[in-house]
């Protein structure tokens, strides 16, 4: 599942419909060795991976008296000041997530998050470049494996599985699947869903 997808994704459940879920990442399917690279990239201030991986995807035309901006996020060429609101609102997606991988890959959505407490550059800064190709990496690159999203609503909790998000109504979903993995990756389970989860828990 790629991490852009919490922008869109809410409870199924009628009646409730929240949003946005709150995501636990236990294991990736992007190799660590990636994460590590993006993290080099972030230390000596060179982008050599993530403009290799993101090759064609981040157009910066810094040609006329307004810089433009076109990437994943906008999917189309914006101004420097509306394209900044549009990365703010993609940076609040950041929020809902807690890693718990065991990965570099924690402390690159830790440097993301970084970037919301910084006040909007007025031009367009080598940091800021930096943080526009990172953002999109891990939002339209990066994939997890194996993960939990909660409703914090309703105390529904959907996983990951192979990458594929499970949101199945209460009706079409399996308790003994659901129970296996509950209890597969209980250590980063949040007790209350362990304990109270819907539809199924370990109590």
């Amino acid at each position: 599942m790629k991490l852009w997808l919490l922008d869109i994704l809410a409870c199924p459940i009628e009646g409730c419909k929240s949003y946005p879920l709150k995501l636990k990442i236990f294991s990736w399917e992007t190799q660590k060795e990636d994460f590590e690279k993006v993290f080099e990239d972030i230390q000596k201030k060179d982008l050599f991976f993530l403009k290799k991986a993101l090759k064609g995807r981040i157009t910066i035309d810094e040609s006329g008296s307004t810089v433009k901006i076109e990437d994943e996020m906008t999917k189309e060429p914006l101004p420097l000041k509306d394209y900044l609101k549009t990365f703010a609102e993609k940076l609040d997606i950041l929020t809902t997530i807690e890693d718990l991988s065991g990965t570099s890959s924690a402390q690159l959505v830790k440097k993301a998050l970084e970037t919301r407490k910084e006040k909007p550059p007025a031009s367009l800064t080598p940091e800021l470049t930096t943080s526009i190709y990172l953002i999109n990496w891990l939002l339209y690159r990066a994939e997890v494996e194996e993960g939990l999203m909660i409703c914090e609503k309703c105390n529904r909790w959907y996983p990951i599985i192979e990458t594929i998000p499970h949101m199945l109504p209460d009706d079409l979903r399996e308790a003994k699947e659901d129970k296996a993995f509950l209890e597969k990756w209980k250590n980063n389970i949040p007790k209350k869903i362990l304990n109270e989860g819907k539809p199924f828990n370990l109590k």
